[in-house]
């Protein structure tokens, strides 16, 4: 330890020493050195400050330690009371007693836990105190955070290179003097994540020359957020920085308390101001000072296109501009989320960054928020294993267009966005089972370089109102903060024909359509249905649809090349297939149909001949079109 708290220790020892020794009436207690700033956060006097200091010597010197015990008995082995403290330094009585009285009246320096009385029950003049530990590290020149934070802070960086358009920057302006007047209360910023609520909140307090430290909520155990949320006061208060809560975003099924409960009760207590980040429009923070609350936009495409090529100034990136178009239209992400994508992609990819090293540093940035709601479907075919009919090829390529050429059309061609609706696509897949609905979702997902998430039915439906739909909600923030493809396999279940109401479950059922036609129309991102009854889709779904692609069952020719497709994967089959007759013999099988039958055929083979012919096809094929409730002809 060196510095002024070093000398300053050195001379209080010496008083002490010899006040024990000799009882000098005459000689004055030291005074610490001065810290001008927190003084004035935590409204401390001459006196109030000198017991402060002394409190963190009593727990850190240990040469003091023999003389607190001395004079203050057992107690002393506790914590400094304020008895102990007069006697050692010849406090008079008068000011011994204003002394006790402010601290019994719990002052900012003991609401923020920086002293703590050590003993349950009332405080008095004999209750010793004692320092939180982040106190002396503070004071002996520590700049680590708060170890009660448990890893769950951090100082927020500023990015060197900062870009906004021109409504963030209206944002900012307002967070900007908001945080100059310094007013107690929460002060909200709302958003999608990865937008950059907490790097605004740093930039509008660098304005007045003051950091930002950062408490993430997600990542705080239910019980622990009252302590957590005051450790963060507490080291913003000894920083002089704005404190901000990050990601709270409502109720947590696994908490008695909501958290916005609990910050709010917290904030009131310590009469603070504190920055808030949520993406919930609806969060409430209760308090009893004024809240205030600010919305925070994505960038605009062409600011998203200059952050990444600011980001990647440095960088060995093989990017085309037309690659960073794509990238700025299907992942809305601020500054601080474009350069935690362009690091994680650096410490991925050794080589040149390319486009798919900077999706693959987007995806490893960015956490599945879905909660079990959804899961994620990983696709290993590939265009050239499906067969389907060229129209309908040429659909779902229109549909990739649609997705991938947004910018052109939107931003260079100045086409009306109105048309657009809420920015995303939904497209509905209807056919018959087996046709490859759900594989052809998979295989526009990785052609859009984003992950395909299902949406879980069973977890999502509930019995109880209102239920379904924040379930629905919930999966819908997830898609957005992750930029995922959204699927809703068997989609007539949630997004049927809305009926007459007749009852109660008929008022509660069209709701549930009616909040699903408005979060698809709003949802910016893409959104893939898969149905094999179209009919029963409610027709305010089809005019919000960018495209319905229909899966014809495959016709002979197809049929036929599907069966030469599964037989050329490798398992062994004999010369002279005639996949044709397969065809002819089976014709109402689809693509997944057929895929079971050579299944089938290849396990018959392994456990007989070795090797797959025409007999075992003919015998697996009938086996599944049985399977299938067909009626088998005449061919044996």
């Amino acid at each position: 330890m060196t510095g002024p708290l070093d000398r300053w220790l050195g001379e209080l020892r010496s008083v002490i020493a010899a006040r024990v020794a000799e009882r000098e009436p005459g000689r004055a207690p030291p005074s610490p050195p001065l810290d001008l700033r927190l003084d004035a956060a935590l409204g401390l006097a001459a006196l109030q400050r000198s017991f402060v200091w002394t409190c963190v010597a009593a727990s850190i010197d240990p040469h003091l330690h023999p003389q607190l015990v001395t004079v203050g008995g057992a107690d002393g082995r506790r914590g400094l009371s304020v008895a102990t403290y007069a006697a050692l330094l010849g406090i008079p009585a008068d000011e011994a007693i204003a002394l006790t009285a402010w601290l019994v009246g719990r002052p900012p320096v003991v609401r923020l836990g920086l002293i703590a009385p050590a003993l349950d029950g009332l405080v008095g003049a004999a209750t010793p105190f004692a320092p939180a530990p982040r106190l002396c590290t503070y004071l002996a020149g520590d700049d680590a955070l708060d170890p009660a934070l448990g890893g769950d802070g951090a100082v927020v960086a500023v990015p060197d290179l900062l870009r906004h358009d021109p409504a963030q920057a209206a944002t900012l302006d307002r967070l900007t003097t908001a945080l100059g007047a310094d007013r107690p209360g929460p002060l909200i910023v709302v958003g999608p994540r990865g937008v950059g609520r907490r790097t605004a909140i740093a930039i509008a307090a660098a304005c007045h020359q003051r950091s930002a430290v950062c408490l993430d909520a997600d990542r705080v155990a239910p019980r622990g957020l009252d302590g957590a949320v005051r450790a963060l006061v507490r080291e913003a208060v000894l920083r002089g920085a704005v404190p901000i809560v990050a990601n709270l975003d409502g109720h947590r099924d696994d908490q008695a308390e909501a958290p916005a409960r609990i910050v709010g009760r917290v904030l009131d207590e310590l009469a603070l101001a504190c920055a808030i980040t949520t993406s919930d429009d609806g969060l409430e923070v209760p308090s009893r000072h004024p809240v205030r609350r600010y919305r925070l936009t994505a960038p605009s495409t062409t600011t998203r296109i200059e952050l990444w090529s600011d980001a990647l100034v440095g960088h060995d990136a093989r990017v085309a501009p037309t690659d960073l178009q794509e990238l700025a239209v299907a992942y809305r992400l601020g500054a601080g989320g474009v350069q935690a994508a362009v690091a994680a992609a650096a410490v991925e990819e050794p080589g040149p960054l390319d486009r798919d090293a900077l999706v693959a540093g987007i995806r490893s940035s960015l956490a599945d928020r879905f909660g079990g709601l959804a899961e994620r479907l990983d696709t290993t075919a590939s265009w050239d294993g499906v067969i389907l009919p060229t129209d309908t090829h040429d659909q779902l390529r229109a549909l990739v267009a649609r997705v991938r050429h947004a910018y052109r059309v939107f931003e260079e061609w100045k086409f009306p966005r109105d048309t657009a609706r809420g920015g995303g696509v939904a497209a509905l897949f209807s056919g018959p089972p087996g046709t490859g609905k759900t594989l052809v979702a998979g295989l526009c997902a990785r052609e859009l370089g984003r992950d395909l998430y299902r949406v879980d039915l069973s977890k999502i439906v509930s019995k109880w109102v209102g239920e379904t739909e924040k379930q629905l909600g919930q999966v819908f923030e997830a898609a957005e903060a992750g930029h995922t493809l959204l699927l809703f396999d068997e989609a007539d279940a949630l997004f049927a024909k809305r009926t007459e109401v007749k009852s109660s479950s008929d008022r509660y059922a069209n709701l549930e359509v009616n909040y699903l036609l408005q979060r698809i129309e709003t949802f910016g991102g893409v959104t893939i249905l898969t149905t094999n009854l179209d009919t029963s889709i409610d027709p305010a779904l089809r005019r919000r649809l960018a495209a319905h692609v229909v899966f014809w069952p495959p016709d002979r020719d197809e049929r036929a090349a599907l069966w030469r497709r599964f037989l050329a994967t490798g398992v062994p089959v004999v010369a002279g297939i005639d996949d044709d007759a397969l065809a002819a013999d089976f014709p109402d099988m689809t693509g997944a149909n057929i895929r079971n039958a050579v299944l089938a055929a290849a396990f018959l083979a392994a456990a007989g001949p070795g090797v797959i012919d025409q007999a075992l096809l003919m015998r697996a094929g009938r086996a599944e079109y049985r399977a299938m409730g067909r009626v088998l002809g005449g061919r044996s």
